[in-house]
């Protein structure tokens, strides 16, 4: 049964037409066509690689005057390079006012490898 609208009109029903599939938005998650990579095949569900491998750390400190000018607070700052499976992923690590933290969050596990062979806790 169809609508009346204030001026008597009677409109057309509203339809259940079949819907186009939403596409994701760019940069978020949607149902891939394509067949799984080799690299994608050794993620699980999470996204992360899986490997047995303990990753390797390699600490550098540098000195952050040079590295983030005269103006800085930063207090320490260290180059961190995380080695998995052969794959180098750099860190950077602050301390400063804020606390400790890299640049890819508080909780990235470069944050321990840096504190460890400090005196600031």
């Amino acid at each position: 049964m169809g609508k009346v609208n204030k001026a008597g009109a009677v409109r057309k029903a509203n339809t259940s037409k079949p819907k186009s599939t939403k596409r994701a938005p760019s940069g978020a998650r949607g149902v891939s066509q394509k067949p799984p990579t080799k690299a994608a095949k050794a993620r699980g569900s999470s996204g992360k690689l899986q490997s047995n491998a303990r990753p390797t750390y390699q600490v550098r400190e540098l000195d952050p005057l040079s590295k983030c000018g005269n103006g800085t607070s930063v207090q320490r700052l260290f180059r961190i390079d995380e080695k998995l499976d052969g794959v180098v992923r750099p860190h950077l690590v602050f301390f400063d006012r804020h606390g400790w933290y890299c640049e890819h969050g508080r909780d990235c596990p470069a944050v321990n490898q840096a504190r460890k062979g400090t005196d600031v806790r």
